[in-house]
């Protein structure tokens, strides 16, 4: 009985210091991004196989715009806004500004992610390839960070070269709020 009551004793010491002492801290929740934030960190592989892209150390001294979306129903509505962010790429000096397609795909599961890379990969150029972001963690603190109310729509982050987020929009495709996050992210000329 004694030994007994000496190892429900211990193990009661042990379950006590587990739980209070050993538990891991909990994660902090990612609070809402605002124009003035630095960009979070984001580390994801590319479409293209190349080496992780790390945001935002990847991009600094470069404007960037991220056309996120968070469902498959969001490619409906992304295409306009990469086509437009690709069209103003091509018109400026090459590296003045990045474009990244981000794929928040972390409920695919893993058996048809290989599948559902090889089918995106299909008639898409090797370029777009590289600036296509497959992120499989961390999409509930994104979808935190970024107040997603519909998982259907383009979610957009545009960042100055500094990595500083400038600009925030949501929605359908609108050339003036695409002209506003170019202008928020572009340098001042200096007068």
């Amino acid at each position: 009985r004694r030994a007994l009551r000496r190892h429900v004793g211990l193990g009661g010491v042990l379950l006590i210091a587990v739980t209070s002492i050993g538990r891991p801290l909990a994660a902090e929740a990612p609070s809402r991004l605002a124009n003035g934030d630095e960009l979070p960190p984001l580390e994801a592989p590319t479409l293209s196989g190349d080496n992780p892209t790390s945001l935002p150390r990847d991009v600094r001294g470069h404007a960037t715009v991220l056309v996120m979306g968070f469902a498959k129903s969001a490619a409906k509505v992304t295409p306009a806004w990469l086509n437009s962010c690709r069209a103003a790429l091509a018109a400026k000096p090459p590296g003045e500004l990045y474009c990244y397609d981000v794929r928040m795909l972390e409920d695919v599961p893993r058996a048809f992610r290989g599948m559902m890379e090889r089918g995106m990969k299909s008639g898409f150029p090797i370029e777009h390839q590289r600036h296509t972001l497959l992120v499989y963690t961390q999409n509930e603190a994104w979808r935190t960070r970024l107040g997603v109310a519909d998982k259907k729509t383009a979610y957009l982050i545009g960042c100055d070269a500094k990595g500083i987020v400038r600009s925030l929009t949501s929605g359908q495709y609108s050339e003036t709020e695409f002209k506003k996050i170019l202008d928020a992210i572009e340098p001042i000329s200096p007068h």
